[in-house]
Formats: structure tokens, C-alpha cells, sequence
């Protein structure tokens, strides 16, 4: 049972501004500088990256007292017009920031990075097809995209550990998913995200946008079906679920098929633009692995592929291991080397494009391809280890700790499966999280396998 309440949430949720992320007050903070001229489009399109600063304006702008006669303000730039481009950096130009906040345990943000890229992807999704629907008011339908999974965003940011259970719990069992947020939490996720709405005093029509018993409705669909586009193109492209919702999205904009998988890829493609604001994987990503072009030894089917294996053992890396890079290096068919297929980092310049191990020399990934065994690679054992490490891997890698595990199907070596947090150490509790994902990758892969002998 969870150790807190909808109340003690909705209490801590209240006391002050929500941080927001590093990249949003930076990107403010040049806004400040231009003053009175800074227009409140500029600003807006700035916010309307961030859920959190998203939540922060919405609630303060709600408290102000208006007329009868007067409309809710349910646009951020109507907002900043509202205010005043002065009043308005007065009020939120020095915003607390996620990074700060997570300090003193970095990889817990992880998650919360993935979650809020994730509503960035499903915000242009919806105002992309509000647009396609002639919605005159596409920013309310973004917005609303944006922060319809508030609870959870705001679960991620007090309690990222029991987020991070819950997120496993619910992708186990997705049928069961309300069933989990009870055991887990005491509540329901629905519960209390009304119980925050109600608390920030969001205006009625993005409450009624955010609503799934409002689904028959087409604005509260186009919501609902972004939301849900963004998080099954997470686990790859090519699922049945995504093959509804992209079939219900055809339905609502009265279009075929092919073009909305059209609109949806180059919306993908365009959210993903923004991944350094995030400093996490875009669903873009993916979009260049088409099943027929999948390596032979981990070739895709439909669903349950082995691409969706690859996406959930990246992102488990992240929330379950707490790694802030990660890559699965495929051997190729000669057996000459390792290459990087599937990856992810957190830094800004990453070089992990170019990860590549030549197998024609001994080294230690040499030796751990000869049978399914890991290693983490640490202060301990450095001394002993480091001249078996390949001299180009280190100038790709650096010289901190690391894990890596060989990964085999039917006793023949598959990849390697490497991942560290850049300079920072690791711990044992992180290790045998890495080993286990490890362990679910050759289960998933081996049974993907059998299916299609």
C-alpha cells in the first residue's frame, strides 16, 4: 500500500510552483532579457514545452477573480497577454528547476524526462489533428494533450520510485491497470488527477478535454487518441494497439489510413526536434527500423516484436537501472564485430552513434561473448581490467564504471548489452537490475524465436 494520500499529494503539489526543466528556464530567461518586447507568442511556444510551467500559469492565471461576463482563460499566450510581458517574467522568470530538484538522485528523473517528452510528442499529435479538423482553438486541444497525464507527471516528480513500480505493474498487465494504481497506490490515477485540477483551479473546458468519459465527443478523442499514440509508439511502430488507434485517428479525421500514418510519422518526426529539451529518447527514433530491414538474427513480426523488446529494454534500463546511457550491440553474421543498433543517452552530444567494437583482437567483450556472463566494471576490478577494454571504446565510453552483459540465443552469442551513467558510479542494486533485463531480453527474444519456427 502506498504510504501517502490524494491529500498529503494534492498539499505538497500546492505549496509552491512546480519545477520545471533546465532547458525551459534557460530558454525563458533569454525572453526576460528582451523585456516589453518579447511577444507572448514567444513566450507561450517556450511554456507549451513544459507540462510543469504549462500547470504553473494555468493556476495562477485560475485564482484571478473575473466577471461574469468575462471567458476562462484556457490558452497560455492568452495568458501572457493577460499579464503583461513585464508582470509575467516578475512573476515566473526564476522558476525552480527539475534538475535541481532531483539532485541528490539524478537517475530518478530519468522516468519523469521520458513521461514529459512523451507529452510533448502527444501535445503535437493532437494540434496536429485539430488543425486537419479545422479546430479554431488547436492550442486548447494541445494543452489539454499535454497534461492529460498530469497525474502521473506529478507522481513521477514526489514519488518517482513508486512511479517507476506502478509504470512496470501497468505494462505487465494493461488490462489490470486500475487494479495496479489500487494495490500500489491506495487510488486511481483518474482519482487523482481530478483531485489536481480541482486543486489548480484548471479551467473547466481542459478538465472536460482531459476526460475519457467524454470520449465520444471529438475534441476529448483527438485528446485521447494522441495520448495513446504517443505511449504505444514508445515500444516501436508496429504493434496491433497502435494499429487501432491510428485506424480510430483515420475515423476521426475522416481520412485514409495511409495518409494519416503520413501525418503521424512526420509529427513524430518533428516532436522529436525538441528531444534535447527532454534529454530523452524521442518515438522517432524508430521510425528508420522498418521489419524488413531488422537485422536477420533478431528479425520483426507484427507484434511482440523484437524491436518492441529492444524499446522496453531501453527504457527499463533507464527507469528500473537508473542508466543514463545504454546501448545493445548486435554481432554481425561473420562474427568480425559488434555494432550499435538499439540506443539511448541522456547527454546532448552523444557518441554512442558510433559504437562499434572490432572482434578480431582479445579484449574483454571478446571474452564475454564466449557464454552468457556480465560484468560491472569498477573501481575494484579497474586496474585488472582496463588493459582488456579496446582503446576506440574508450574514447567512445570514457574511462568511468559500466555494465555489460552478453546476450545468447540457443547457446549462439547474439550482442552485447552494455550501459553506464557516464562518469557518475554505479551501484549493486543497479547491477542486478541490468542483469535482469538482460535476462528478459533473451527470454523475450528466444520466445519471439520459437513463434516464428
Amino acid at each position: 500500500m502506498a504510504s501517502f494520500t490524494i491529500p498529503e499529494l494534492i498539499s505538497r503539489l500546492s505549496a509552491e510552483d512546480l519545477p520545471v526543466l533546465a532547458t525551459t528556464a534557460a530558454e525563458l530567461a533569454k525572453q526576460a532579457a528582451r523585456g516589453e518586447s518579447a511577444s507572448p507568442s514567444d513566450i507561450a511556444e517556450i511554456i507549451l514545452h513544459d507540462p510543469f510551467f504549462t500547470l504553473n500559469v494555468l493556476r495562477v492565471i485560475g485564482a484571478r477573480k473575473r466577471s461574469r461576463l468575462s471567458s476562462e482563460i484556457t490558452t497560455i499566450e492568452h495568458a501572457v497577454m493577460m499579464f503583461g510581458a513585464k508582470p509575467f517574467f516578475a512573476r515566473f522568470a526564476q522558476p525552480k528547476v527539475l534538475e535541481a530538484h532531483f539532485q541528490t538522485n539524478p537517475h530518478a528523473l530519468l522516468p519523469l524526462r521520458r513521461l514529459l517528452s512523451q507529452a510533448h510528442h502527444a501535445a503535437c499529435q493532437a494540434r496536429d489533428w485539430a488543425i486537419l479538423r479545422q479546430d479554431l482553438e488547436s492550442e486548447e486541444v494541445y494543452i489539454a494533450a499535454s497534461i492529460n497525464d498530469l497525474a502521473e507527471q506529478c507522481l513521477c516528480l514526489l514519488a518517482p520510485d513508486m512511479a517507476v513500480k506502478l509504470t512496470e505493474a501497468m505494462r505487465r498487465d494493461p488490462v489490470g491497470t486500475s487494479q495496479a494504481q489500487q494495490v500500489l497506490l491506495g487510488f486511481d490515477l483518474r482519482t487523482l488527477s481530478d483531485a489536481i485540477a480541482q486543486a489548480f483551479n484548471l479551467p473547466e473546458l481542459l478538465r472536460h478535454l482531459t476526460n475519457p468519459s467524454n470520449v465520444d465527443q471529438p475534441r476529448v478523442q483527438n485528446v485521447q487518441l494522441a495520448t495513446s499514440v504517443a505511449r504505444h509508439t514508445e515500444f516501436g511502430w508496429y504493434g496491433k494497439a497502435l494499429e487501432a488507434d491510428i485506424t480510430a485517428v483515420a475515423a476521426l479525421l475522416h481520412l485514409p489510413v495511409d495518409e494519416v500514418v503520413g501525418h503521424i510519422h512526420r509529427t513524430a518526426a518533428l516532436a522529436a526536434r525538441a528531444w534535447r529539451w527532454y534529454l530523452a529518447p524521442p518515438a522517432a527514433r524508430w521510425l528508420p527500423l522498418l521489419p524488413e530491414a531488422m537485422p536477420a538474427a533478431i528479425s520483426s513480426v507484427p507484434f511482440g516484436s523484437s524491436q518492441e523488446v529492444m524499446a522496453w529494454a531501453m527504457r527499463a534500463l533507464q527507469e528500473e537501472a537508473g542508466l543514463t546511457r545504454a546501448v545493445f550491440a548486435l554481432r554481425s553474421p561473420d562474427g568480425q564485430n559488434l555494432r550499435g543498433k538499439f540506443a539511448f543517452s541522456a547527454q546532448e552530444q552523444s557518441t554512442f552513434s558510433h559504437f562499434e567494437i572490432d572482434l578480431h583482437q582479445p579484449h574483454l567483450f571478446m571474452h564475454l561473448l564466449k557464454k552468457p556472463q556480465s560484468v560491472w566494471f569498477n573501481a575494484q576490478n579497474s586496474a585488472y581490467l582496463q588493459p582488456f577494454i579496446p582503446r576506440e571504446l574508450t574514447h567512445i565510453i570514457g574511462e568511468g564504471e559500466f555494465f555489460a552483459s552478453s546476450v545468447f540465443l540457443n547457446a549462439m552469442p547474439l550482442g552485447l548489452l552494455y550501459g553506464d551513467r557516464c562518469a557518475q558510479s554505479l551501484d549493486e542494486e543497479s547491477y542486478q537490475a541490468f542483469k535482469n533485463i538482460g535476462a528478459k531480453v533473451t527470454q523475450a527474444l528466444l520466445t519471439l524465436r520459437s513463434k516464428q519456427t
